[in-house]
């Protein structure tokens, strides 16, 4: 894609109220001192394609400040550019408008347009992306984004994607074989950590011989090493003899322990008979018998007794009801009688209480009826309280004997108790006293218990005495003869370790030989990558700056210790990037540009502030637009330099 700037309208942009760039896609200049606004026209541009400055922030303030410092209020910001790319024009257009709410700004919306058709913001940055990605316009039209912007890892990249298959340097076949699927840097770091590894093992080698020749001197021995075979061969025999003869003994001694357990049985046995005769109550089951009765006919009593007193109380409460019933009815009878002899005496009035004239006959014979009636009706229920009262009289009375009976009652039944508790206690003494004399069996007397007796006596005769002295004496020799045994194996176990250290040295000695040699061809393969490393980076760089006129980069570093490490940094004459002036910048980027434009197979509009620092001709492939900053020019001022692209 080729795409040239025709035009750029600029409204209420930043400083800019109105600014117009006509170019019909030729070269132009726009002069003017520094502050008047030559970069924010770049802005502008990049603002209205992918809302960002040329220092790539989309929160930059876009619109114009008053004195204070704040958003002038009121205005409409626009940007429009008209652009041919592929000899066919478009027009972008991007509007950036206040929303008011009730007079009050609450905030700010952006409206863009293709081709005056309305598109969303979305819509919008979706076409343009489709166009060229802002990564790939970023690199072709800011001179400073490939070489100060850009990660150095990143900037290397495009530059090997650039150059293409490079192929591998030749004479390398051997090293190549070893790598098993791996880089080269990869398989390095292999060999360096195989490196450390046998490194470190080898210098640890001589320390543990040394250690386990001090060892050997340790071992000292006051026997014969052949003969102690013998030795410990007889030992393990008389040991053998001695736990021969402990177990015939410890063996006697468990049949003598079954004896003695069997004798223990029939003991416990004849203690269990014993109790049982002195707790037999066969002569005295008659009397157990009578206090088992006595405490039954004491519990029966008692219960009478609780029964009767029970009734007692509930009769008690009763009758209280009932007196508190009768109470109620009289105070009621009373009063029904009070109010009755009232309305009785009470005259009727003659004069109207209202208005003081005399009632009128009708009214009187009312008023009169109305008293009968009321006089009625409490003469009836007055009756009816009468009836009531001399129920609760009765009900009284009827009370009052109950409980009197039920007293009386409660008198015998507390009466019976307290005699039968002096009965029972009376006769309980007796029988105790009875039972306390009651003749039990003799275990002498008693048939079974004569025979576990018996038996007891001949199980004794057969114990016989105890061999544990025996034991002793067996165990005291066997401890001599282990310890000695004990001896005589530490000494072989020295000799082992002995034979077992020599070899382990030998062993040691060996191993300390494969790993030198090892490291050697270590060494050897690290030599070979280093050789391949060189002869490799000589050929990439060759191939990545065959690509550029001007710039060189270095895209190895040699370190002290021989090793190359990646970088990525351009030159110009031997002066790396970050020494250059600013026109070697200038001409270094333009150079990068032509490369870039070629290889991605786009150009764009190519801005170039600072323009002024350059001495040299402009070799660039695409639209130019210089910005030039000349004293005491207050006004953007834009020159056209002719159809041609070169400068």
């Amino acid at each position: 894609m080729k795409a040239r700037l025709n035009r750029l309208k600029i409204e209420n942009f930043k400083g800019l109220r109105d600014f117009e760039l006509t170019l019909d896609g030729d070269n132009v200049v726009i002069k003017a001192e520094n502050g008047v606004g030559k970069t924010t026209v770049y802005d502008a541009f990049l603002w209205l394609l992918f809302g960002k400055n040329s220092e790539g922030k989309t929160d930059f303030e876009v619109r114009p400040l008053d004195s204070t410092n704040q958003p002038v209020k009121g205005l409409v910001l626009v940007v429009e550019a008209e652009l041919n790319y592929d000899n066919v024009i478009h027009i972008f257009r991007k509007e950036h408008h206040e929303k008011v709410v009730k007079k009050q700004l609450r905030g700010y919306e952006t409206l863009c347009w293709i081709d005056d058709v309305p598109k969303k913001v979305s819509e919008y940055n979706e076409y343009i992306a489709n166009l060229i990605p802002e990564e790939t316009f970023k690199l072709l039209t800011d001179l400073s984004y490939f070489s100060d912007k850009l990660h150095w890892q990143q900037r290397r990249q495009v530059l090997m994607d650039i150059a293409g298959n490079i192929g591998k340097p030749g004479g390398f076949e051997r090293l190549l074989s070893k790598l098993n699927g791996r880089t080269v840097e990869e398989y390095a770091k292999v060999l360096i950590d195989q490196k450390k590894r046998h490194e470190k093992e080898r210098d640890e080698i001589n320390p543990r011989i040394d250690e386990i020749q001090k060892g050997l001197n340790q071992y000292k021995f006051d026997v014969d090493i052949k003969n102690i075979g013998k030795e410990r061969d007889k030992l393990k025999t008389a040991i053998a003899e001695l736990d021969k003869k402990r177990k015939g003994l410890l063996d006697q001694e468990q049949q003598r322990q079954k004896k003695i357990d069997h004798i223990n049985e029939l003991e416990r046995k004849k203690a269990e008979r014993e109790a049982e005769l002195k707790s037999d109550t066969t002569a005295i089951q008659d009397l157990l018998d009578e206090k088992m009765k006595i405490d039954k006919k004491v519990s029966q009593i008692h219960q009478e007794q609780f029964a009767t007193n029970d009734g007692v109380t509930a009769a008690k409460r009763e009758l209280q009801n009932d007196r508190d019933g009768l109470n109620a009815c009289t105070a009621k009878l009373n009063d029904v009688r009070k109010r009755y002899q009232q309305a009785k005496e009470n005259q009727l009035p003659d004069t109207c209480y209202a208005c003081g004239q005399k009632l009128p006959k009708d009214k009187r014979a009312e008023l009169e009826e109305k008293r009968k009636a009321e006089l009625a009706e409490m003469t009836k229920t007055g009756n009816q309280l009468k009836k009531d009262v001399d129920i609760a009289k009765k009900a009284i009375e009827k009370g009052e004997k109950r409980l009197d009976d039920l007293l009386s009652k409660g008198e015998v039944a507390n009466r019976n108790y307290n005699e039968a508790i002096a009965y029972k206690e009376k006769r309980f003494a007796q029988i105790d006293e009875q039972i306390k004399t009651n003749p039990t069996k003799s275990p002498n007397d008693d048939e079974r218990w004569r025979r576990i007796y018996d038996q007891i006596i001949k199980a004794r005769s057969d114990v016989g005495k105890s061999v544990s002295s025996q034991l002793q004496e067996i165990e005291d020799e066997r401890t001599d003869k282990a310890d000695t045994l004990e001896q005589l194996n530490r000494a072989l176990a020295h000799a082992d370790q002995i034979e077992q250290s020599k070899e382990r040295i030998k062993e040691l000695a060996q191993k300390e030989k494969e790993l030198a040699q090892q490291i050697a061809d270590i060494e050897k393969d690290l030599a070979d990558i280093a050789n391949y490393q060189a002869t490799e980076s000589r050929k990439i760089e060759q191939a990545v700056n065959g690509k550029f006129r001007h710039v060189e980069f270095k895209l190895f570093d040699q370190l002290l210790n021989g090793e190359l490490r990646e970088c990525c940094e351009a030159t110009y004459g031997g002066v790396p990037y970050s020494d250059m002036s600013t026109g070697q910048r200038i001409l270094c980027g333009i150079d990068i540009v032509n490369v870039l434009s070629d290889y991605y197979g786009v150009s764009v509009p190519l801005f170039i502030d600072h323009s002024e620092s350059l001495t040299i001709p402009i070799e660039a492939q695409t639209q130019i637009i210089k910005l030039f900053a000349v004293e005491n020019v207050k006004k953007l001022t834009v020159e056209r330099e002719g159809e041609m692209a070169n400068v």
